[in-house]
Formats: C-alpha cells, structure tokens, sequence
C-alpha cells in the first residue's frame, strides 16, 4: 500500500468511518481487489446504496488515464467502464 488513512466520522450528520487508499496494483490481482470491494458494498450503509441498488466502491485508474473512472458493485459484481470486470 502506499498510503491510506482512516478517519473517524462521529462529529458528522453521517457517521461511520471513512477510508481512503491508494496503491498500485497489477491487472492479474484485480480480481482479489473485487473481493474486497464486493465484501465492503455488502456491509455498506443503505445512504450508499443508489437507485438501482448499486453501491459506489471507489475508483480505478491507469497511469496513461488523466481521468479515474468509477467502480460500483452492482448485482454482486464489480463494474468500471461500464462492464463486469
């Protein structure tokens, strides 16, 4: 990991937890990032949850790429792009 943080909510309207990492990983350990992803949009609070029932999980984005694009899961799948990954 190269960094992440962990902060408290617990003076806000909305509380819980918050977490931001980043790190870099290779295209072949996608899949075990997708299970993490898959397991924190299960337990995600319903304020997460979108209209279609999609929770969104963060954001992927490749060294060539100026723009992230956003990751959700929906249906039990990881979705960036606009297709299962």
């Amino acid at each position: 990991m190269l960094c992440s943080a962990l902060e408290s909510r617990a003076g806000l309207s909305r509380r819980g937890w918050a977490l931001t990492s980043r790190q870099e990983i290779h295209p072949d350990e996608f899949e075990e990032v997708g299970e993490l992803l898959r397991w924190l949009a299960a337990r995600a609070h319903d304020t997460h949850l979108r209209g279609d029932g999609a929770v969104g999980v963060g954001f992927l984005r490749f060294h060539e790429d100026e723009v992230p694009e956003a990751l959700t899961v929906e249906g039990g799948e990881v979705v960036a792009f606009g297709r299962p990954e």
